[in-house]
């Protein structure tokens, strides 16, 4: 109750005060210094940057510190609205593409080349090719790259700590257009594990004020190894022809 009202009575200082922006998404900013904790602004110092779902520019501004060499944006096309609001105070050489990353021309997929970082937060659990989505974002890191990773999981209290995902359908999450898969917090680490990341670290940035989300949102910040490997499945039956899990075109 206590981090409650201190964190409500700080979006009312803000608003009344116009000092910084209301982010309603605090978790945000720990979870960005978290990234910064555990390699050091230089790591990602004149590196490639890819964001997906910038939304309200808020990590974008935050992802600019780290002095990229090349900040590529992208977002749907029906949030032209929002990031027109703030894409032109960017500063970086960068680069906004409206489009849905899992369905771009292979041309145009090929052609954002690889990344040293690629943030990724509230944009999982808004589409059901889960799976497919973070093997791409796997796909699309350089060795040593890193993924920051955020996503609301599973509301049913007896899911949380079972390593499945919550279907909505035919009728969708509390009737939105998009939500119609909930993982786990297990289902996403899991996920992340079969695709080839090994070096997974798991956020506190929803622990450091309540919102009411540690529960029911997971963050993480993973990383690719070249010595790790992705899983695969038919490996007794093909061996080395062996399907890689989520590489289906």
């Amino acid at each position: 109750m206590y981090v409650n009202i201190v964190w409500y009575l700080k979006r009312i200082y803000r608003k009344i005060t116009g000092s910084g922006s209301v982010d309603t998404w605090q978790f945000r900013d720990y979870l960005y210094k978290e990234l910064i904790d555990l390699y050091g602004k230089e790591y990602f110092n004149n590196k490639r940057i890819l964001e997906i779902g910038p939304r309200d520019g808020e990590d974008s501004k935050r992802l600019e510190e780290l002095n990229p060499s090349e900040f590529i944006l992208i977002d749907l096309p029906d949030k032209e609205a929002i990031n027109n609001e703030w894409l032109g105070d960017l500063k970086s050489n960068h680069k906004f593409i409206q489009a849905n990353f899992l369905y771009m021309s292979q041309e145009e997929y090929e052609s954002i080349g690889k990344f040293d970082l690629i943030y990724f937060t509230g944009v999982l659990y808004h589409n059901p090719e889960q799976l497919r989505f973070i093997q791409k974002i796997y796909e699309k890191l350089n060795f040593g790259g890193v993924v920051v990773l955020e996503s609301a999981t599973t509301r049913k209290r007896k899911f949380i700590n079972e390593n499945v995902v919550e279907i909505h359908h035919p009728k969708t999450y509390r009737d939105t257009t998009t939500i119609s898969h909930l993982p786990s917090k297990q289902a996403i680490l899991s996920w992340l594990d079969m695709v080839g990341f090994k070096e997974i670290f798991i956020s506190k940035s929803h622990e450091k004020e309540n919102y009411n989300t540690k529960n029911v949102r997971l963050a993480c910040i993973a990383k690719k190894n070249k010595e790790d490997m992705p899983s695969s499945y038919y490996e007794k039956d093909l061996k080395e022809n062996a399907f890689i899990i989520g590489g289906s075109n």
